[in-house]
């Protein structure tokens, strides 16, 4: 009986890992990337991008228009657009996975009425291209110690407030650039 919980015991260890590639960890990530979608609604709003400055009645900049899923967050401001994926392979585990975040100029969130005579017309209208991209794994020892770390830079971790503000400013300077362009 003693040698039987030994060799289960040797088991737990090498299936529990560490908390990145635990269970745990993707809900703990789902909790992650819901913080970095409000984070980044609340740095629109900070933006002021479609609200009207005091004594004015016109806003200030485009509207956004923003749609999230779980996973993905989508937000276009005028001429330009955002993109944060999480991918992560079906049964691979958040040590896995990768946070893709991508700055576009052009229409990415275009809205179009739904059916299929309009399938020619939503093709030809993507035209968007990758101003700045950054691809980001996850770090944590623990849910209180979640990190993003940029692929390639090891001594960099980055919350999810800060990452959120990072793509806001890559935002604005992008919608900057293309008001000034036209």
């Amino acid at each position: 009986m003693d040698g039987i919980a030994e060799r289960g015991d040797v088991r737990t260890d090498e299936v529990r890992g560490t908390f990145i590639t635990s269970h745990r960890a993707a809900a703990a990530c789902a909790r992650e990337l819901a913080r970095l979608h409000d984070a980044l609604a609340d740095g629109l709003e900070d933006w002021g991008v479609g609200t009207a400055r005091a004594g004015e009645d016109t806003p200030i900049g485009d509207v956004p228009v923003v749609r999230r899923t779980p996973e993905r967050c989508l937000v276009q401001v005028g001429p330009v657009a955002l993109t944060v994926a999480w991918l992560q392979r079906a049964q691979g585990t958040v040590a896995d996975g990768e946070l893709l975040v991508v700055v576009w100029r052009g229409t990415v969130a275009a809205y179009t009425p739904r059916g299929f005579e309009n399938t020619m017309d939503r093709a030809a209208a993507s035209s968007a291209t990758s101003v700045w991209e950054l691809v980001l794994g996850a770090n944590a020892d623990s849910e209180a110690e979640w990190a993003w770390v940029p692929n390639g830079v090891g001594d960099v971790t980055l919350s999810s407030a800060t990452l959120a503000d990072q793509c806001i400013q890559r935002l604005r300077a992008a919608h900057s650039e293309c008001t000034r362009a036209r």
